[in-house]
């Protein structure tokens, strides 16, 4: 199954060796976030490091919003276009062990979790993959 991750290093394993150089440099340069990787940590990188790098930094949702940002720059419009049609498909990154919880324990498919709140309680809900949820997500 795809990745983020996996999904952005295929992107820029289709890019030439000065293609690649000019997409580290706008991510330098290019003014996509207030926080850029440090030059020296991208002198050497190659794809796979910059993945890594850019997921650290930007955080899993971010990196490829930022990739694709940075394809735009170099003119890779349309591998720019594939990358973020590809990336609306791959499920949400979530590593193992973590995802929703109010303190209670989560169960598997179907969560039923068990809430430890004043009045207490149980909630069944069913499960959301696939998608990019912010902020409360309410069930009617």
């Amino acid at each position: 199954m795809a990745t983020t991750k996996t999904v952005i290093f295929d992107a820029l394993d289709e890019l030439l060796e000065q293609e690649f150089k000019n997409f580290t440099w706008h991510l330098l340069n290019g003014g996509f976030t207030e926080s850029s990787i440090p030059r020296g940590k991208l002198e050497k990188a190659d794809r796979s490091d910059v993945v890594d790098l850019m997921v650290q930094q930007y955080g899993i949702s971010d990196a490829g919003k930022i990739a694709v940002n940075a394809l735009h720059s170099i003119k890779q419009n349309e591998l720019a276009e594939q990358l973020k049609r590809k990336l609306q498909k791959v499920p949400e990154d979530v590593p193992a062990g973590d995802g929703a919880s109010s303190g209670g324990k989560t169960g598997t498919a179907g969560v039923t979790m068990n809430i430890n709140a004043a009045r207490g309680g149980t909630v069944k809900a069913p499960v959301l993959h696939g998608g990019v949820f912010h902020g409360p997500v309410n069930f009617s």
